[in-house]
């Protein structure tokens, strides 16, 4: 069923208005649709009548709904936040203030419904965060852009943009995860991953300090002398960081976005290490791994090995220029044959072959996106 791209706008001016307005996004992004993009949070006086400023922004959503059924469920919405429209025409202060302003480049005149709003024109509260995030967008009657239409407004000076951010519903989901691990094949963006969600997600993160094992720049010159070497190596730092993490989970009550799991070493070690040295290698890791604290949620990234090699030479590093296409796609076999067969792990694959989220961020959006669909 094809998705329709809609614009709303959201205001509060009573109680916390930016929990009113808050909560307001979680529950359109519950009934209606993904939220997709937030405008700035602004301060508007109460306009026709006497009340306490209001808080506003526009959204962007993703909908399969049609128009009437996006209307029932904003006021649903407006029920569960306080509000019960009436037939009145008198402006009056409410806890919560839902407005379709464009679904698409629909006319739609009803009596229940008019899209595009048929104010939205005259209101610098709309069109100010509008210009946040739709600022091209054309209105389908007057044939202008929202950037235009600023022109023709007065009241801007007594609008203010609050320093307050808004918080995307995407995330909501991942919050509840306490240990957020990050995995999948050298290059795929583990670490350019666990960096943007542990900002967005206000957790806390712990990297593998891969650069600080002595033997990797001499194992990708000699892989069957150093192979031990460098697992073993991996395997106690790992463990050691992991304790340290454990030791102090009372500074970490946020939680933590993490870019390996101790499993990795096993995944790694049964590629590299001949099958005696590999004996060894397991019976020390589960001696080493067995009261190490566990991930609530593994999310493994899935990439081309063509576009694993790409990411792998711009990122230049010299102890890597030598890692060929088989052994990549031995690593990524190696992933999939070990969590396919963990159902003790809480594990979501997410294809990100046709992504660039390490430079776009329309792209690392649309990644959270896949991760909220495989969480539901």
């Amino acid at each position: 069923m094809k998705t329709n791209k809609v614009l709303l706008s959201i205001g509060s001016n009573i109680g916390d208005r930016k929990k009113n307005i808050q909560t307001a996004l979680n529950l359109i992004d519950q009934k209606i649709g993904d939220v997709i993009s937030i405008s700035k949070l602004y301060q508007t006086p109460s306009l026709g009548f006497i009340g306490d400023d209001f808080y506003n922004c526009c959204i962007a959503i993703s909908t399969k709904l049609d128009p009437l059924e996006v209307l029932n469920r904003i006021f649903i919405i407006e029920k569960e936040g306080g509000r019960l429209r009436n037939n009145t025409k008198k402006y009056k202060s409410r806890t919560i203030d839902i407005d379709i302003l464009f679904y698409e480049n629909k006319i739609i005149n009803s009596l229940e419904l008019k899209i595009p709003h048929p104010h939205l024109q005259e209101r610098a509260f709309v069109i100010l965060p509008l210009l946040d995030i739709a600022k091209s967008k054309i209105h389908p009657i007057l044939k202008i852009t929202i950037a235009e239409l600023k022109d023709d407004l007065k009241d801007l000076n007594s609008i203010h943009q609050l320093e307050y951010v808004l918080k995307m519903p995407i995330l909501n989901t991942m919050e509840l995860f306490n240990n957020i691990v990050i995995e999948g094949n050298i290059g795929i963006g583990k670490t350019t991953l666990s960096k943007k969600l542990s900002k967005d997600l206000n957790k806390n993160l712990i990297l593998e300090g891969f650069k600080e094992n002595p033997f990797l720049d001499k194992f990708y010159q000699d892989p069957n002398r150093y192979a031990l070497n460098l697992e073993l190596t991996f395997l106690i730092d790992r463990c050691r960081q992991l304790n340290d993490y454990k030791n102090q989970m009372d500074l970490f009550k946020s939680g933590v976005v993490f870019d390996y799991d101790i499993f990795k070493s096993l995944i790694f070690a049964g590629v590299t290490l001949s099958e005696i040295d590999f004996n060894l290698f397991r019976s020390i890791f589960y001696s080493m791994t067995k009261d190490l604290l566990k991930s609530n949620l593994v999310i493994c990234l899935l990439q081309t090995t063509d576009k694993l090699l790409i990411n792998i030479n711009k990122r230049g590093r010299n102890y890597e220029k030598d890692i060929n296409k088989d052994y990549l796609d031995k690593i990524s076999n190696a992933y999939l044959n070990y969590l396919n067969n963990r159902p003790e792990l809480n594990v979501v694959f997410v294809d990100v072959s046709d992504l660039d989220f390490v430079e776009k961020d329309e792209d690392y959006l649309k990644l959270l996106f896949r991760i909220k669909q495989k969480l539901r």
